[in-house]
């Protein structure tokens, strides 16, 4: 142990370099110092403005031996320089490749809850992903080196192996999530756009979202999916590119929510007005298929307290593993989403008893998330009936609103399945120690009233279709059939 350690400092000593992993912005929490990362790198290696021939490449740089995950806080990448090739571009070496990857998967074994629900579900084997990508990425190599472009493909194929449950993904457009966050208040959203705008995503990124990487994996299997339904709304009124207003049928009023991305105030107001002026109606059909998600918020604030007929209460059951990453667990910000409770013992199956113990086998943290909707009373609004429809593409903060709607009986839902991950906090994000590349999870499990992984099975709707009918079709002729 000891030659180990003294053959360690003199190589450290010789290549007069380190790396070292940085700690985020002081947090409510103040996190203690994460122990200094250590690893040294070539010093005749370029600057991150420099170019080197392919046939000149440097020997690759040792990798560090300290653990990235050894923090209280966000990790943030190492501060070593990467390698700019004229011809192939940033370059990792192959022991930093492996070590990305390897850490990658470190941290979601620690963190990421849905491991083994996917691979109870879905018979995808983790495992198998795991050392089966390893080997892929080890195999990218060319004369020690891994592209930036064969590193990312690597792992954002690795990762779609997941097909997006628990909201896993490799960032492959970073711009889209720091935009989304950039008016954020909240210390764990302002501390993800700084870990995020590290230095070394910066320069990662710079590059990478040159290639469009999600277009290497579109691939069709030749079969054609059925034709959206065509929709005719009668005085119609955009109130913006993704919120109309309207009737359809006869007379029934609709709206229709193509995204969930945030809303002004003005948004707000034009909104209120609507469910206003048909208050004396006796049924709203309110349209979200497609719709992928945005802030949950937009339907907490601006929909179900002018729609709602009296006080209400929505519970629900988050799961988690008590991970390095998961700070949020501790955080104030778990009473953005209502009122948590962190239990104890085995007490949440007294408050949950439709999920079954084994289905949060190795989670160790469970949290009862309240929230109570109240009446708005400042004025008079919609108060008949109201049918949502929903479909597959229903995602994140839509199939949320469509899981209130189920399970409070705010609303009956009519169409397909949803695709789920509506239950749960925002989505986490880590960044890897050598590339910077960039990767979101979902932190929590959750669960529908029938005791399934919402994140996995979706939403299932009230009613569904007749075959070769649509959904808004099978709406109005139930309207039509109750009166």
């Amino acid at each position: 142990m000891k030659a180990k350690i003294i053959f360690c400092a003199l190589a450290i000593a010789m290549l007069l370099c380190a790396c070292q992993a940085e700690q985020p912005p002081e947090s409510t929490n103040s996190p203690s110092p994460a122990p200094e990362q250590t690893a040294a790198v070539e010093p005749s290696a370029p600057s991150q403005s420099e170019s080197v021939p392919s046939k000149q490449l440097p020997s690759a740089p040792p990798v560090c031996e300290v653990e990235f995950t050894q923090t209280d806080s966000f990790p943030r990448p190492f501060e070593d320089e990467l390698l700019l090739d004229e011809e192939r571009g940033l370059l990792l070496s192959t022991e930093q490749a492996l070590y990305d990857y390897d850490t990658m998967w470190l941290l979601l074994e620690e963190n990421f809850p849905y491991l083994e629900a996917i691979k109870a579900e879905m018979g995808i084997d983790w495992r198998k992903v795991k050392a089966e990508y390893r080997l892929k990425l080890k195999n990218q190599a060319t004369d020690g080196y891994i592209s930036q472009m064969d590193f990312m493909v690597t792992l954002y194929g690795c990762v779609l192996q997941f097909q997006d449950f628990g909201h896993l993904y490799v960032v492959d457009n970073r711009s889209f999530y720091l935009d989304r966050l950039q008016n954020a208040t909240d210390d764990l959203s302002k501390n993800e756009v700084n870990l995020m705008r590290n230095p070394k995503s910066d320069l990662f990124y710079s590059y990478s979202e040159q290639n469009d990487i999600r277009s290497i994996f579109s691939t069709s299997n030749g079969s054609k999916k059925r034709g959206a339904e065509a929709v005719e709304i009668a005085d119609r009124h955009d109130i913006t590119a993704n919120l109309i207003t309207g009737t359809v049928g006869d007379g029934v009023p609709y709206l229709r929510i193509a995204s969930f991305e945030p809303w002004d105030e003005k948004t707000y107001a034009e909104l209120a007005g609507f469910f206003s002026n048909i208050s004396e109606e006796k049924h709203l059909i309110i349209d979200v298929r497609g719709n992928s998600g945005g802030s949950d918020g937009n339907w907490r604030i601006g929909i179900v307290p002018l729609l709602e007929q009296s006080e209400l209460e929505f519970n629900m059951l988050f799961s988690a593993k008590s991970g390095s990453l998961n700070l949020e667990l501790d955080s104030k910000r778990l009473a953005g989403l209502g009122r948590g409770v962190r239990y104890t013992d085995d007490s949440w199956q007294e408050d949950f008893p439709y999920v079954p113990p084994e289905a949060v086998a190795g989670l160790d943290t469970h949290l009862k998330v309240s929230t109570v909707f109240k009446k708005d009373n400042t004025q008079k609004y919609f108060s008949g009936k109201i049918w949502v429809l929903i479909d597959e593409g229903c995602y994140s903060a839509t199939d949320a609103f469509a899981c209130f709607c189920k399970e409070s009986g705010f609303a009956t839902l009519v169409g397909s399945t949803t695709s789920g991950n509506g239950k749960g906090g925002q989505p986490l994000f880590m960044a890897l120690p050598y590339s910077g590349l960039i990767v979101r999870y979902e932190e929590y499990l959750t669960f529908n009233s029938d005791g399934t992984y919402n994140g996995i099975r979706g939403t299932l709707p009230d009613i569904v279709p007749e075959e070769g009918k649509f959904a808004l079709e099978t709406c109005l002729q139930v309207i039509q059939d109750e009166k």
